[in-house]
């Protein structure tokens, strides 16, 4: 299974972010977390069907307002192969992508963006 990993931060309230995400990728599930005098985290769960790929594609978003006005998101998208060699015809990549284009989209601001391709290894920090 390939994995693509996304991260950035964006300039919008937790909320605004969350919403929005949890609408447009949420398909399987989506969960909002504070405790009393923390900040807010949350987690958008997805997936999508890749005809090229013939195959579907996860994707998990965590979030967390690092300040009132400004939401750490990562993006993670896996998916699975098709054939005998396993090909996913890069559907975790497009998948991803469908991300930094609805952000874009929907006017948000984004910046400190990291980006992995075929994201195998764990991320330190």
């Amino acid at each position: 299974m390939t994995s693509h990993y996304f991260s950035c931060v964006i300039k919008e309230p937790f909320s605004l972010v969350f919403e929005a995400l949890s609408r447009a990728f949420g398909t399987t599930y989506s969960k909002e977390f504070r405790k009393a005098e923390q900040s807010h985290i949350g987690i958008v769960l997805g997936e999508h069907y890749f005809f090229r790929a013939n195959s579907d594609a996860a994707i998990l978003i965590l979030l967390s307002e690092s300040s009132p006005d400004k939401t750490e998101i990562e993006v993670i998208s896996c998916a699975g192969g098709t054939g005998i060699t396993s090909v996913s015809y890069s559907a975790h990549s497009a998948y991803v992508q469908d991300v930094r284009k609805f952000l874009k989209n929907s006017g948000f601001q984004t910046e400190s963006e990291k980006e992995i391709p075929y994201f195998s290894n764990r991320l330190e920090g």
